[in-house]
């Protein structure tokens, strides 16, 4: 569509040149040579801003040296009345008339730019020419009875964008960058549909001096370095969960390994004790200090955490133990609770029941 008259860039060119420029973006992102620190922040910086400053000057001259549209020959805003368009009209004829470009000597495509002139000036004198150019440009008015191909010419841009933008957002890494480069798309589709087809300019105080379909068209080109700018910001604030957990589980593996170690080598050395006779058990008890533990852990402390087993800690007295009896029943502890809980619960519905009653 560059070559179209009124038309800003092209939807081919912008794919050659974002899919090359990407390369020394991912460069910059992910190579410890200009970042040395690994700083991802750093990073995306200085590649959002060769980025911005690359995709600043492609739009501006692009803008800048686009065709000229059928209000740009006549050098009036696309909101001109009638009047204003035949003002402009007259003096762009006198300026472009072949009689006059040949006495000045400038008489190259005289002919031609004054048939453009006429072409354009019966098109803007008429009331359904010009609001079909105005929304579509001069593919509108080549296609004004074909709306199949025409709809088909305005669905290339989004159906080629969708696939890039899909298949560049495919990484677990920039995975979070795809709601936003498709919820970008959609919303530059509806734009493009209130525009079209409800006639709703958006823009007309931004940029009065471009036709709609001319806006439609700056649009379409800032959406490339709006999809790689929302790829870049997706990997700096990336996090890979799943592999800090996996390292995480392997760590809790690896502590749990050594403590059944722990656990096997104590069970060895208590197998080891000799059993007490009756004269050893008369004596006083001996302190004996547990010998180091080549794990590094307190095997006294580990006894201690590790003495369910005496019958006064699964709830009955030694004594009892002793005589067969059955431990004493305990009372439940999550009774009292659950009886709060409910209350508490009962307390806040009637609070709020109370507020609404009062507020109707």
């Amino acid at each position: 569509r560059g070559s179209i008259m009124g038309c800003i860039g092209d939807d081919g060119r912008d794919i050659m040149i974002y899919l090359l420029m990407l390369i020394p973006l991912e460069i910059i992102m992910t190579s410890t040579r200009v970042v040395k620190d690994g700083n991802r922040r750093k990073a995306v910086a200085i590649a959002g801003t060769l980025l911005a400053l690359m995709s600043a000057v492609k739009v501006g001259w692009e803008v800048t040296n686009k065709a000229p549209s059928y209000f740009d020959m006549m050098e009036v805003l696309p909101t001109a009345s009638t009047k204003e368009i035949n003002k402009g009209y007259k003096a762009a004829a006198v300026r472009l008339h072949p009689d006059k470009r040949q006495s000045t000597g400038d008489d190259e495509d005289g002919d031609e730019a004054f048939v453009a002139l006429k072409a354009a000036y019966d098109v803007l004198m008429d009331t359904n020419l010009r609001d079909v150019y105005s929304k579509f440009g001069l593919p509108g008015i080549e296609h004004k009875n074909d709306t199949t191909e025409l709809m088909g010419t305005l669905g290339f841009f989004y159906v080629v964008w969708l696939a890039v933008a899909y298949l560049l957002t495919r990484r677990k890494a920039v995975a979070a960058s795809q709601t936003w480069t498709f919820t970008g798309l959609l919303a530059l589709g509806i734009f493009e549909y209130q525009a079209c087809i409800m006639a709703q300019d958006f823009l007309q105080d931004v940029l009065p001096q471009l036709a709609m379909f001319e806006k439609i068209d700056l649009l379409h080109r800032l959406y490339p370095p709006y999809l790689l700018g929302a790829r870049m910001v997706a990997w700096m604030i990336y996090e890979d969960v799943e592999t800090y957990n996996a390292i995480v589980l392997q760590r809790l593996h690896a502590k749990t390994d050594m403590l059944l170690g722990m656990i096997r080598q104590l069970h060895i050395e208590m197998g080891r004790a000799p059993m007490q006779t009756a004269a050893q058990a008369a004596a006083p008890a001996v302190t004996v200090e547990p010998a180091a533990d080549p794990w590094g852990a307190n095997l006294a402390h580990m006894q201690e955490q590790f003495r369910p087993l005496h019958p006064a800690m699964v709830g009955q007295t030694a004594e009892a133990s002793a005589r067969g009896q059955r431990p004493a029943a305990q009372p439940a502890a999550g009774r009292g609770r659950g009886m709060g809980s409910l209350v508490w619960f009962f307390g806040v519905y009637f609070f709020f029941q109370w507020l609404l009653g009062r507020g109707s």
